[in-house]
Parts: structure tokens; sequence; C-alpha cells
């Protein structure tokens, strides 16, 4: 090289740019010698793959689960237990949300229950035609059953009132206690001579206080959330069509975490048949709306 070009270079080309490789490839040279000769991170392992998969698969099907619910749904599936934080970390490294995904959490109060309680409320729904409907539902307050729904298009009457009613309750039994708020629709005549026909207690809730009345609240505020904003009706026959097969999904198939991740209904919070996270089949609820793992 030619002086001029030695001296040009001499300085660009400082000794840390020379020192930096070296020491990079020193210790590259001491890690090969003494590491170990598995190529596997030091802890404990994490869950598996297949497991991974299904939680990943549970938050595409349900959007609106959180990660208690998703960690239930899996161990009342697979018989594994896994902790909701597992679920969460699982969710924010492989889980990328669509657009329309994600709600609210729901936070409600332990209640004292009586012997037998059920609740029940009122509220309104439009049809895709803007058609007024209301739907009254009737729950158990102690195993968070639904019960039925009661629908009525126009304005509610003492007369609709108690056929709404009638027509939730189908069945032989019934309640010792109904809870009830404070609304207006309740001071017709006809409602207490229905419930002294059937034999019925009303017990009023506090005036005023939605949270006096917290079960019936969340229920109808979970129709609403994961049903009836998802979806369209047109009729009143339409109505009455939907409610019954998110009622089934409900009772049956989903979790509830005020029950520590067991299904509302009495004769499942048994063991049921254990899924593989090999070998499952996704069962639809809802036509389609939502789906829940279970043995292939």
């Amino acid at each position: 090289m030619r002086p001029p070009r030695i001296s040009r270079s001499a300085m660009t080309l400082r000794p840390s740019t020379l020192l930096k490789p070296h020491h990079a490839l020193k210790t590259r040279k001491y890690r090969l010698l003494f590491s170990p000769k598995r190529r596997c991170k030091p802890g404990p392992k994490g869950p598996s793959q297949e497991l991974i998969n299904a939680v990943v698969e549970m938050k595409d099907h349900n959007p609106s689960g959180g990660c208690p619910q998703i960690a239930q749904q899996i161990a009342l599936a697979f018989d594994i237990q896994i902790d909701k934080d597992v679920v969460g970390r699982i969710l924010a490294s492989h889980y990328r949300p669509k657009p329309d995904a994600g709600g609210p959490s729901w936070l409600t109060l332990i209640g004292h229950l009586k012997d037998s309680l059920w609740s029940i409320d009122l509220f309104r729904c439009e049809s895709a035609t803007l058609r007024t409907h209301w739907v009254l539902v009737v729950m158990d307050q102690y195993t968070r059953r639904i019960i039925g729904c009661g629908v009525h298009r126009g304005i509610v009457d003492g007369v609709a009132l108690c056929r709404m009613f009638n027509r939730a309750i189908r069945g032989p039994i019934l309640p010792k206690y109904l809870s009830s708020d404070h609304d207006p629709l309740f001071r017709f005549h006809q409602w207490p001579a229905n419930l002294r026909i059937l034999e019925v207690t009303e017990i009023k809730t506090v005036p005023y206080v939605p949270l006096s009345h917290p079960f019936v609240e969340r229920q109808i505020g979970t129709l609403r959330r994961e049903y009836l904003d998802r979806t369209l009706f047109w009729t009143t026959v339409g109505l009455e069509n939907k409610l019954p097969e998110f009622r089934n999904y409900f009772n049956d198939d989903r979790t509830y975490h005020s029950l520590e991740g067991r299904t509302p209904d009495p004769d499942r919070t048994g063991p049921g048949p254990v899924a593989d996270l090999h070998f499952c089949r996704w069962q639809s609820h809802c036509r389609g709306l939502y789906q829940t793992p279970i043995a292939a």
C-alpha cells in the first residue's frame, strides 16, 4: 500500500474494530468448549406444544373468554389443571387477537341465598327491523342455571308479564321464593295474583341499588354481550328459537367462575369424559357461535 493510503486506513480502522470481533470469537470458543451438550435452556419446562395449541384454539373459537374461563374449560375438557396465569402467558406469546376480539370483564357480589330462590328481570332488545321486544330472564341463584326466557313484542302489561313468566318456568318444579326488583312492570295486580296461585313468595331487592340484584343483572349482561350483540333476529318466533340454544350452551357446557370452573347444570358437576389433547373434536353451540373441545 502506498503511504497516503496507509494513513487514511489507520484513521478509519481503529483498534476497537479488531478487538470486538476477537472478543466475540473468544467468547464463542469457550461457550462451545465448556457448555453442556444438551441444547436446552435450564430451569422448569413450560407447557407442551399440544397444550399451547389447545389454549390458542380455545381463544380463537371463543374470543370473549378470559384466562380463568379458558383454564377452567381446559380442565373440564382434558382433565389438565392449568393456572390462569399460565394461560395468560401463553396467550401473550402465541395469540394475536382479531380486530373484533376481546370484551370487558365482569365483577359481581356474593349473595346470601335462601332455601330455593329464583331471580327474574326484564330487558329490552331490538330486532333487525327495529321492532322492540321484551325478554324476561328467570335464573336459579344457587346453581346459576337459566330456567327459561319469556318473549313479548310491544308494550308489556300485567297479562303479558304473567304469560312470559309462565312460559319461562314450564315444568313441575317451582321455587319457594322469587327475587325481583322495583320495576313498575311488577306492580300490575295480575302479577301477585299469579304468584299466589303458584304458591311462590316474592322478595323485593333494595330500591335503586342494582348491586342488590347482582346475579340476574350479570346474566342479562352475559346474554347481551355473548349472544344478542353478535347475532340478529327478525321476528318474535326467531328470538324464541334462539334463546333456548344459548340456555342449553350456558347450562351444559359453559364454565362459571363462581362455581369453581363447573357448569351451572347440577347433572354435569361430576367428571365427564376426558378428552385427549392429540385426539379431540370441537362441539358447536349456538349455530357455530361458540365451540368447546370434547372427546373424539
